[in-house]
C-alpha cells in the first residue's frame, strides 16, 4: 500500500466518524509526519 492510498483509507475513516474539518487536518499532519519518521516495519 502506498502512503497515498493509506491517506485516502484515513481520509474515508474520517469521513464514516463525521470528524470535523480541523480534527481530520490534525489527523492528516500526524500520519504525514510518522510515515517520514518511521519505516513500514516499525509501523507494523
Amino acid at each position: 500500500m502506498t502512503n497515498k492510498q493509506a491517506l485516502g483509507y484515513m481520509l474515508l475513516a474520517c469521513k464514516d466518524l463525521k470528524l470535523d474539518k480541523d480534527q481530520a487536518d490534525k489527523l492528516w499532519d500526524a500520519m504525514f509526519q510518522n510515515m517520514d519518521e518511521f519505516t513500514e516495519e516499525e509501523a507494523q
